[in-house]
Parts: C-alpha cells; sequence; structure tokens
C-alpha cells in the first residue's frame, strides 16, 4: 500500500510537470508569435512559433480548463509582447510613473490573452481535429470583432495585419476586410499545425492540406486584382519635425517647436505643393483665437493652396468650455476653412473612464489626465479647391469601419498623429500598418503625418511611398495617386462579408462533426 502511494504520488507529479511544461512551452510560443507583426514580418520564427503552439492545442481529448488555460498562457505573452511599447507612455515623464509599468504590462497581458482562451475552449465542440479547428478560428475572428469595440475597443495587431509587409497579400482586405484576412490567415496556420502533428504521429491525411491550399489560393487570387500605383499631379507636402514628446508640451519651448514646423514647411520652394500636412497638435496655439500666430502660420502655405494642422481648440460639450483634439483646413490668407474634431478618444490618455470612483493610489495618473471633447463622428471636411476629404486623429485610424463615412465617402483620409508616446518600438510601425489596412479596406488614399513617427502616404492599393522614418526630421513631397479613390465590396458591405465567411465556416465544421459522429 504504502509502494501505491509513493507510485500514485509520482504520476502526479509527472502529470503536473507536463502541464507546467507545456504552459510554459505555450508562453514561450506567444512571446515569438508576436514577431509575426510589423517591423518583424520578415521573420519566419513567428509564423513557427505560432504553428507548434497550435498543434499542442489542437491535441485529442483536452479538457475545457486545460484549452482555456493553455490558450491564456499563450495568449499573455502575445499580446503583453505585441503591446509592449504600451508602456512606453509612462516613462515619458521619466522615473514618475516607473512603478505602473509592471503593473500595466500584468494587466495588458492578462486581460487580453482572454481573446486567445475564450476561443480555444470552441475546440471542444468539435468531434474530430478538423471540426475543432474549424470552430476555433472562427470563434477567434469573432473575438477580434469584439475587441473592436467592447470597453471603447481596440483592436489594434488584428492577426490579418501580419501580411501588411506585402501589399498584394493584402488585397483581400477590399473585399473581406482584416478580419476576412485573419480567418484566412489562421485557416492556413491552423492546416500546417494539424499538418504537423500528423507528421510526427507518422499518419498524414491530405484533408490537412485543405486547409493550407484553400485560403492560399483566395488569398492568391485576391493578389491578381492588385493594380500598380499610377501617380497624379496632386502634390502635398509631409513635414515631420520629430519633436520629443518631452519637449512638445514645454511651455517654454512652444514657439520654438511652433516655428520649427514652419520652417520645415518651407525650407523647399513651395512650388506645385497644393497642400502642407503638419501632425497631431503640431500647432502649440489656439489658432483660432491667436491671430497673431494664426499669420504667421501663413509662411508654410503655398500660393493658391491649404494647410492642415493638428491642434487643439476650445468648444462646447454639453453647456461646459472643452478643449478638442481638431485639425484645421487653413488658406494662405490665414482663414480657417474647415475643421475635425477627434470622435474615438483614448480612454487614460484623452479622457479618464470612471475618474470619480477611482481609488487613491491612482490620483497621480489621474491628475495628469485631462477630459476633452468629442467630436463628430464621420464628419468629412469640405473645401472647395481640394478634394473631399475625411478626417482621423491618431489611432482612429486602427477601427476598422470607424473612419470613413458610409453615406457620402471622401476620396482622401488625413490622418494626423504623433507617435512620440511610443518611444523606439514596434507601435509605430504597427500604426502605420493599421492605416495601411484601412486605405485597402475603403479604397481610399491616406495621407498620414506625425509630429513623431513615420509619415508617409498610402495608396487605396496599400502601397506606402513617400515615407519619412521614424525619429527622423524632414519633410516628403509626394504626388497622390491618379485616382484617388476606388469602390470596394468592404466599404459597401462591411463586416456582412467576414461574417459570411465565419458563418459558412462553422457550418462547414457542424458538417464535418455529423459525418464523423455518423461513422
Amino acid at each position: 500500500m504504502f509502494g501505491q502511494g509513493i507510485s500514485n504520488i509520482s504520476v502526479k507529479q509527472m502529470l503536473w510537470r507536463g502541464k507546467v511544461a507545456k504552459g510554459s512551452f505555450a508562453f514561450l510560443c506567444g512571446g515569438v508569435a508576436a514577431f509575426i507583426f510589423p517591423p518583424f514580418v520578415s521573420s519566419v520564427f513567428g509564423y513557427v512559433a505560432l504553428i507548434f503552439f497550435l498543434a499542442i492545442l489542437f491535441e485529442p481529448n483536452r479538457s475545457k480548463k486545460s484549452l482555456f488555460w493553455l490558450a491564456y498562457a499563450f495568449g499573455f505573452s502575445f499580446y503583453g509582447v505585441s503591446f509592449a511599447w504600451i508602456c512606453n507612455a509612462l516613462l515619458i515623464d521619466g522615473q514618475k510613473f516607473l512603478a505602473f509599468v509592471p503593473a500595466v504590462f500584468l494587466a495588458i497581458g492578462a486581460f487580453f490573452a482572454l481573446f486567445w482562451a475564450l476561443p480555444a475552449l470552441a475546440l471542444s465542440w468539435g468531434k474530430n481535429i478538423y471540426a475543432k479547428a474549424l470552430f476555433f478560428c472562427c470563434v477567434f475572428v469573432v473575438f477580434e470583432w469584439i475587441r473592436s469595440f467592447i470597453f471603447t475597443g481596440f483592436p489594434w495587431n488584428l492577426l490579418g495585419t501580419a501580411l501588411s509587409f506585402d501589399a498584394r497579400l493584402i488585397q483581400g482586405t477590399a473585399y473581406v476586410g482584416t478580419y476576412g484576412l485573419s480567418l484566412l490567415l489562421l485557416l492556413m496556420l491552423s492546416g500546417a499545425a494539424i499538418w504537423v502533428r500528423q507528421i510526427f504521429s507518422c499518419r498524414f491525411d491530405s484533408k490537412a492540406l485543405i486547409f493550407i491550399f484553400v485560403p492560399l489560393l483566395v488569398l492568391g487570387g485576391f493578389a491578381l486584382g492588385y493594380q500598380p500605383l499610377q501617380k497624379g499631379d496632386f502634390r502635398v507636402r509631409l513635414v515631420q519635425p520629430s519633436i520629443p514628446q518631452t519637449f512638445k508640451w514645454n511651455k517654454q519651448m512652444a514657439e520654438d517647436n511652433f516655428h520649427q514646423y514652419i520652417n520645415l514647411s518651407k525650407s523647399k520652394p513651395l512650388d506645385n505643393v497644393r497642400l502642407v500636412v503638419w501632425g497631431e497638435t503640431a500647432s502649440p496655439f489656439y489658432l483660432d483665437r491667436d491671430a497673431a500666430h494664426l499669420r504667421e502660420i501663413t509662411e508654410a502655405i503655398p500660393e493658391n493652396g491649404f494647410l492642415i494642422t493638428g491642434l487643439l481648440r476650445v468648444g462646447m460639450e454639453n453647456g461646459q468650455i472643452v478643449p478638442f483634439n481638431s485639425m484645421f483646413v487653413i488658406d494662405k490668407q490665414g482663414y480657417i476653412r474647415d475643421y475635425y474634431d477627434k470622435s474615438h478618444l483614448v480612454p487614460f490618455g484623452e479622457y479618464l473612464p470612471l475618474r470619480d470612483y477611482l481609488p487613491r493610489f491612482m490620483e497621480p495618473v489621474a491628475n495628469v489626465v485631462g477630459d476633452l471633447g468629442r467630436g463628430e463622428k464621420f464628419k468629412n471636411i469640405q473645401v472647395a479647391e481640394l478634394p473631399l476629404m475625411g478626417g482621423a486623429v491618431c489611432y482612429e485610424v486602427i477601427f476598422p469601419k470607424g473612419v470613413v463615412n458610409p453615406l457620402q465617402k471622401p476620396e482622401l483620409l488625413i490622418v494626423v498623429a504623433n507617435d512620440g508616446w511610443y518611444g523606439i518600438s514596434a507601435g509605430p510601425y504597427q500604426h502605420l500598418a493599421a492605416a495601411q489596412m484601412r486605405a485597402v479596406e475603403e479604397g481610399i488614399t491616406v495621407v498620414r503625418s506625425a509630429n513623431t513617427g513615420i509619415s508617409a502616404v498610402i495608396a487605396p492599393n496599400g502601397e506606402v511611398y513617400g515615407r519619412i522614418e521614424l525619429n527622423k526630421v524632414g519633410i516628403s513631397d509626394v504626388e497622390l495617386p491618379k485616382k484617388l479613390s476606388h469602390f470596394t465590396l468592404y466599404n459597401r458591405y462591411g463586416n456582412l462579408l467576414p461574417l459570411f465567411m465565419v458563418v459558412f465556416c462553422i457550418l462547414w465544421g457542424v458538417a464535418i462533426s455529423k459525418h464523423s459522429s455518423a461513422k
């Protein structure tokens, strides 16, 4: 009996060690898999890690508890690494908020891990590995969509964005959006994972190749629709001074920062430039209330041309005077011709949710976060001499179907940004990739100017050109595409098309499960 007890303890220890080993492996895979996103997209290691994790996740007869925690371990490091740049925002003021960095990192991983762990439970629905994979892929994409609106939404690094390194690979977003692209990519990776399992078990089933080659053929078919860029004669000048975030709101440096923008803008002749574009809050002055600085800014505006600048403006909301994060269109005579106010504000950056209910230890953070006014969603910028323009301020551009007016589609989308909060990290590259996905989804030219970050023009076919690289000071004169916008199915029907794909794959999984049960 004593020997039997020793044996039972040994078995339990072995089982526990096996679970810990697999959980640790999943955690390691998650951190490596994060490298499928910009700027590391040329590396294959991220895809290898993701495939091997799925191969373990697809192991037969896993309990729901095992599926959840294995995927949770993966998701914790996957999002913890790919969103690590968020912690940089706490270091802008030096050591002031350093103590919060570990807590923020853990909170990011702990929350976003659920977007892998909960879809993993869908594996228990299938009767065989193919049905399981279909259910998992579909529910994962549904949770990506949920991530776009829950708690105001954060659809950063949607899985399909990993393909943005080649404009040809993301042409499918014009039809099925980034969510549809996520589904196709995850199906391919799941097929590869099933194949890996079969190789190790020395049993091969050709049906695994269907998961790989059908999505691959669909992506290839979309890629055939890629049309090379044809430039027109509408020239814009992007201005990027790369002012460090610690200098940007320094009152003593406000004049210098303002004049740096002006001097860069006119550092080359403005002949043939129709539009000069500055970044988010480029002007530290309220130009609608500051005639002197408004006159000065006309030095940066071409004859018969315009300047678009980000800035704060004062307006009314709910009977109170509040600042809005805005962009102005200003002509050579110094008239403000139209404006756009940011409508999708950043929680904990531009407003503080539940401010009155925060614990006392959060007061240092609460005291530095002000509440901005919320602008009109989908407001177009209309200036008679310019194409119809839509506006997006910084992270608004990460939201599929959230930036282009669905009733009156503009020809240009102007994005003013400031990635100074992200430091030298993957954040600015991932932010640019999000704008690239919106350009192809909506079939629209995106003009993106960053105070600090990556400024560029993105054609409706997804091609990025005229780049000013991260932390580089300079200007870029860019001819916009000859055709500024075109029709896309995604622009017309939105998320109905990826939803159709999800429903089709779920029905396919149900059919496979029934066929398996009938045997």
